[in-house]
């Protein structure tokens, strides 16, 4: 019976293609050791044109061939050509609907990021909307198994959100109709970064309508981009940004080179150290360690409680403080009410100085808290830890949490400045963050 339907498939594959079918299953066979036969070439560039060829015959043991041989190349230009023949493949519902169940069976057996993201692509190319709702569906089927994992989806946003042309937009939207874009913090501004990197005016229209759904942190990305991108300065005035896209999409162009500088904070915003505050749930960190006696400490506690006075209610915050270990101050993050604001300041205003410099175990206490924005300050170089080592593992953790990391680096007698930079600058620049060197 599947060599039936397989051959029934076929015939409506090779029609599609403008293939003669007096001599189809012969140019299936040819094409299968044409391809096995080229892959053996030296030449990646070679080998990448053999997956593009073989790939159209998108039949069930073409597709596996692929899976097998083609992402197993070492070479990524060949692996990318793999990618794209699935992507092209899916387009057909037998095809998306092969490429479905083998995401199912992958899953089973194994977690390789990079097979499962193309299979993912493939499933979701599907053009007909039953064929892409059943690729939602086992989308959120597998993240909800104990061996989901949310990197594969939100890996593929991101590769996704680097890619040219209307397509790539097309299928991130695909993927917000998954649950976690409704339900996770980390999944939305993953989709709004993406779609934040595309130069396709319809990206632009996905975040117009997507501004009055979101609020904080996820907010102010879409309000900063669409600020950077159209020059308009309507803040968060999602009437006023939808008017004016129903006015300018036919006519409007990207600028050819955007400004990176960051948008100007809003005279009424609060802000610590000169960045503004735009989350709802935030952490501070503050460096205790012996090295900020005097003039640092005392300015740095100023700072802060400064801050934290000027925050609304509706922010939810918390503050970690840490030497050579670190305290929390609540076990999880509390309205900026005025009690809070007077607890808060007693602990920090008593809070004494230690030896050592426990950077990674503070960090780590600051993502336990669930928060969107670290705003972390220290003046010197990590005990328990490799700078280099710390950012990657604070980089690691956050590829589904999307938490910004900001750093103030407080230049002392004692440090002049060394060992801040080539660790705060970098934790703070791989977290979407700013790096602020203050004395």
């Amino acid at each position: 019976m599947r060599h039936v339907v397989t051959l029934l498939f076929l015939t409506v594959m090779l029609t599609q293609h403008g293939t003669c079918m007096a001599d189809s299953a012969a140019d299936i066979a040819a094409a299968r050791q044409t391809f096995l036969k080229d892959m053996r070439k030296k030449s990646p560039t070679e080998r990448a044109h053999a997956v593009t060829e073989f790939a159209k015959y998108p039949i069930e043991e073409t597709l596996e061939t692929l899976l097998k041989r083609g992402l197993d190349e070492h070479d990524p230009s060949v692996r990318t050509a793999t990618r794209l023949a699935l992507r092209e493949a899916g387009k057909f519902a037998d095809s998306a609907r092969f490429l479905n169940e083998e995401f199912k069976r992958y899953v089973k057996k194994q977690f390789n990021e990079e097979i499962l993201c193309c299979l993912l692509e493939g499933m979701i190319s599907a053009t007909d909307e039953a064929g892409r709702d059943e690729a939602v569906k086992t989308l959120d089927d597998y993240l909800a198994s104990p061996k989901g994992n949310l990197i594969i989806p939100m890996a593929l946003i991101d590769d996704l959100g680097q890619q040219s042309g209307p397509e790539a937009v097309e299928l991130i939207k695909v993927l917000t109709r998954a649950k976690p874009f409704e339900k996770l913090f980390g999944y939305r501004r993953c989709v709004v970064q993406a779609m934040s990197k595309s130069h396709e005016p319809s990206a632009i229209g996905f975040l117009v309508e997507m501004l009055p759904k979101t609020n904080s942190l996820v907010q102010a990305d879409i309000i900063d981009h669409l600020t950077r991108v159209t020059k308009q300065k309507f803040k968060d005035n999602d009437r006023d940004w939808t008017n004016w896209w129903i006015e300018n999409q036919a006519t409007f162009k990207f600028p050819k080179v955007v400004d990176d500088t960051e948008v100007s904070a809003d005279l009424h915003q609060t802000t610590y150290y000169g960045i503004p505050i735009c989350a709802k749930r935030i952490v501070f960190v503050l460096d205790t360690s012996g090295s900020m006696r005097g003039l640092p400490i005392e300015t740095a506690k100023f700072a802060l409680l400064k801050t934290i006075d000027s925050l609304p209610e509706a922010v939810n915050f918390d503050v970690v403080m840490f030497d050579q270990a670190s305290a929390v101050w609540q076990p999880r993050l509390v309205p900026a009410s005025r009690t809070a604001k007077q607890s808060v300041a007693e602990t920090v205003m008593s809070r004494g100085l230690g030896p050592g410099t426990a950077s990674h175990a503070a960090l780590n206490a600051a993502f336990n808290l669930n928060p969107e924005v670290i705003y972390f300050l220290s003046d010197g170089e990590p005990t328990d830890g490799q700078p280099a080592t710390i950012v990657e593992s604070m980089v690691e953790r956050n590829r589904t949490r999307r938490v910004t990391i900001h750093t103030i680096g407080v230049v002392t007698q004692r440090n002049g400045g060394a060992g801040l930079t080539y660790f705060m600058k970098p934790l703070a620049e791989r977290n979407t963050g700013v790096f602020r060197l203050v004395e």
